[in-house]
């Protein structure tokens, strides 16, 4: 069977691009607007342009492509010496369940075990109260990935403390971790 979708990571020059920059923002934003709904104000953007192609300088962002289109992406970086985070993982919502995520997570790991790296981190954001049905949905995939809740975080601790004015909900971190063998 033909693999038909191919995550690799993106050269720096990319960022110049301007149409894969939107693109790819349009992406992580309308993953995270079904993923994280209810727990940002109404009109809260995840993530803007600037910042996906200050991601793509960086040389850390990984874009999953099927039939020659952007269908997802990631963000790897360095955190400390053999840690590496892996953020900003988005799926365009018409390509859930397809294999994209799962590629970009593997790809991510591949390539930061090329580099050292022995354990990934990645943050899920939820709400300190209760259940959102997206959120434990996604923490059972990590953990069928090998991603195991290492600790709770404060939202300050992770994102801008500037961004707790545009929670609609008290809202915590969970910080996932994986041997990379």
């Amino acid at each position: 069977m033909l693999k038909t979708i191919n995550a690799t990571p993106l050269a720096p020059d990319d960022a110049r691009d301007e149409v894969l920059v939107e693109e790819l923002a349009g992406i992580i934003n309308a993953a995270y607007a079904i993923g994280e709904a209810g727990l940002w104000l109404e009109g809260t953007t995840r993530i803007r342009p600037a910042e996906v192609a200050e991601a793509i300088r960086s040389g850390g962002m990984l874009v999953a492509t099927r039939k020659g289109r952007p269908a997802g992406c990631a963000y790897v970086r360095p955190l400390e010496p053999g840690t590496a985070d892996l953020g900003l993982i988005s799926t365009a919502p018409d390509q859930w369940g397809g294999g994209v995520g799962s590629e970009l997570v593997r790809s991510a790991e591949e390539l930061m075990r090329s580099q050292g790296v022995t354990t990934m981190q990645l943050e899920v954001l939820v709400p300190t109260e209760g259940v959102h049905a997206q959120k434990e949905l996604l923490c059972g995939w990590y953990s069928k990935l090998g991603y195991r809740v290492v600790r709770p975080a404060p939202f300050e601790e992770v994102v801008s403390e500037h961004l707790v004015s545009r929670l609609a909900v008290p809202c915590e971190f969970l910080i996932f971790h994986k041997r990379l063998a």
